[in-house]
């Protein structure tokens, strides 16, 4: 087996030794915003990435496309990507889930520049706000 899938399938042991696996669990079945990759991940690697602390992951150029940029020194987390292959057996062309292939993605904390479409809420003109920013609400 390859070792960095064997670190993915180990480090998920070790949360159920643990006892995390409740609160990480919640997280995965949390539903993604829509415009993320994760949002269309598996039950697993979504779980993977919350062990990580992380709610957004993405590869290095997905991160490029969003504009923003791994920052130096961050250490990607590995997913967990199926690979088929086509089964030409008998005539028929069925794809047949051979094994899964590590995928390195990087957390969004470990990432710069531009704001992320989920982390800019704008708040309404509120009449109390500034006695809130005045008292350090």
């Amino acid at each position: 087996m390859n070792e960095k899938v064997r670190a993915v399938l180990n480090g998920i042991v070790d949360q159920f030794k643990s006892g995390n696996i409740p609160a990480s669990v919640a997280f995965s079945q949390y539903p993604a915003p829509k415009n993320i990759p994760l949002h269309s991940w598996s039950f697993l690697n979504r779980t993977v990435c919350f062990f990580s602390g992380t709610m957004d992951a993405r590869g290095f150029r997905q991160w490029q496309k969003a504009n923003r940029k791994v920052k130096k020194g961050a250490k990607a987390i590995y997913i967990l990507a199926p690979m088929f292959f086509k089964n030409e057996e008998e005539g028929e062309e069925a794809l047949v889930l051979g094994c899964f292939k590590p995928v390195p993605v990087f957390r969004s904390e470990d990432t710069e520049g531009e704001p992320l479409d989920y982390e800019v809420v704008e708040l309404p003109d509120l009449p109390l706000l500034e006695l809130d920013e005045h008292w350090g609400i």
